[in-house]
């Protein structure tokens, strides 16, 4: 197969069970690939500041496609970026707090400059929030917030998480909710995805669907997965995905994504 762009998920997929990966390992992979003209996509529902902190030593040689296809950024470029109207997350916001999927208004609004949750958020999610976005503020009122937001994110609980993204999405049209994890669902305009982020970077790079190869785990990759010419799951990915994929591999939790790219330029 000829590859011209991978592109991976990061929770569940790229990254292991700490949200780390081997650094050393994938500096070696990245010099190889690069060498052979491949791009590297991190494509991810986490905001754009989160993925240019995991990736800092290597900002310049992977492409960002981040909020689920909200926003894409080739080195200081951004190639894309699709905004929400602040009047609709508003709205948005006190469904969510309304409704009885959410507990202790687990919501999060993540912005171009930073993150925001309500300082009546229970600690867990605070600590969550903390874990996979930069910039947390903790904010009286979302009305007070003074940024360009993406994307919204909620926790339900792993028991109800897709019930809740059904409801949701049987109450706004506009927008629409995707799993991203077991207990958590992110509310991105509709028709975005990281698909979108893809078609963005094909169409820049003058590569076909077929040159791509793309790693997920959940729902939120469905799109992307379904995109690329091969598409790999994890051993821990949702069946969904799994029976998507062209090919199953290890868990992420034992850098599966890494050891597949090494087999993959040691052919080169």
């Amino acid at each position: 197969m000829t590859i011209k762009l991978i592109a991976t998920d990061m929770d569940g997929t790229f990254l292991d069970i700490d949200g780390a990966y081997d650094k050393q390992r994938f500096d070696t992979v990245l010099s190889k690939l690069a060498a052979k003209d491949i791009y590297f996509v991190a494509a991810s529902g986490r905001q754009l500041l989160a993925l240019e902190s995991l990736f800092a030593e290597f900002k310049d040689r992977v492409i960002f496609i981040a909020e689920n296809g909200g926003i894409v950024k080739f080195r200081d470029t951004i190639l894309f970026e699709e905004k929400m109207a602040f009047d609709k997350v508003l709205k948005i916001a006190d469904l969510l707090r309304q409704s009885d999927y959410v507990m202790h208004d687990a919501v999060l609004l993540s912005g171009a400059k930073g993150s925001y949750i309500l300082e009546t958020t229970n600690a867990y999610y605070k600590e969550k929030a903390k874990h996979y976005y930069e910039n947390v503020q903790v904010v009286s009122d979302f009305a007070l917030v003074d940024d360009d937001i993406l994307k919204l994110t909620v926790n339900f609980s792993a028991e109800t998480v897709l019930e809740g993204e059904a409801w949701f999405n049987r109450q706004v049209q506009s927008v629409r909710a995707v799993t991203t994890g077991f207990e958590s669902v992110d509310i991105i305009p509709r028709g975005i995805s990281k698909e979108t982020g893809l078609v963005h970077l094909a169409d820049k790079f003058n590569i076909q669907p077929s040159q791509v190869l793309a790693f997920g785990d959940n729902l939120n990759d469905l799109e992307m997965l379904r995109y690329a010419g091969t598409s790999v799951a994890m051993s821990n990915a949702r069946d969904e995905v799994k029976q998507l994929a062209d090919h199953v591999i290890g868990h992420h939790g034992d850098q599966a994504v890494l050891a597949y790219l090494e087999s993959l330029v040691t052919d080169f």
